[in-house]
């Protein structure tokens, strides 16, 4: 049984990236694990690709990049992308 709680897409829409990052981790850490100790069971399927669906959506590397130097200047182009529940931005 994990030690954490897994994410659900429901669950995901209404949370911000800032909120689901370390919710991430933790459930990636879990994957990693089940999937190289050869520990995955009937079911493990379809949860794992919801995972994945939730990671790149709320980790975009496309639009980090794109972000990256305005954020870094202090001024983002969107504000919300952190900020706004992913439901509500409609990213998921």
């Amino acid at each position: 049984m994990p030690s954490f709680k897994r994410l659900t897409i429901e669950e995901a829409r209404t949370l911000t990236r800032e909120e689901l990052l370390p919710r991430i981790e933790a459930e990636q850490q879990y994957w990693y694990h089940r999937i190289h100790r050869c520990r995955m069971q009937p079911g493990d399927e379809v949860a794992f690709k919801t995972f994945n669906q939730i990671l790149h959506v709320a980790a975009d590397p496309l639009r980090l990049l794109w972000d990256t130097d305005p954020f870094l200047e202090g001024t983002p182009r969107d504000q919300d992308y952190w900020k706004k529940p992913l439901g509500e931005l409609g990213d998921l």
